[in-house]
């Protein structure tokens, strides 16, 4: 039994030496990506940005909010037969979870207007001023 103990200690030793060794230049699972908060780097020479490129941001964001509008569609569309059909989640956990995502579409799409309204009236505005000055 003992025997058994120092087996199994060992092999879970090893295990942990090469997640260890393996695993250091790999973050934790737990951590997020250290990608996304750290901030971009600002070139020496910063130009601001003109209307044109604002506009044109816009209409990015606008195109990006119509993609997840259609794919919420398809999601609730997708629920919606889950719906009609009991035997195929008969409990509703997966509607219930198809529904979540739907909503989590809608708002992030509500959010990417809200974006592109904002860039287009600072565009407009940075056009106006450059008409006019």
């Amino acid at each position: 039994m003992r025997a058994l103990a120092y087996v199994l200690i060992g092999v879970l030793g090893g295990i942990g030496v090469m997640m260890f060794s393996a695993g250091a230049s790999e973050q934790p699972l737990h951590s997020p990506p250290m990608g996304y908060a750290m901030a971009a780097p600002e070139p020496d020479d910063p130009t601001p940005w003109t209307g044109d490129d604002l506009l044109e941001m816009a209409k990015i964001y606008d195109q990006q909010a119509d993609e997840l509008q259609m794919d919420a569609v398809r999601i609730e569309r997708r629920a919606t037969s889950l719906m009609l059909k009991p035997h195929m989640d008969p409990k509703g956990f997966q509607r219930t979870s198809l529904m979540h995502v739907a909503s989590s579409r809608w708002k992030a799409a509500k959010e990417l207007r809200e974006m592109a309204n904002m860039h287009r009236a600072e565009g407009q505005r940075l056009m106006d001023d450059k008409k006019v000055g």
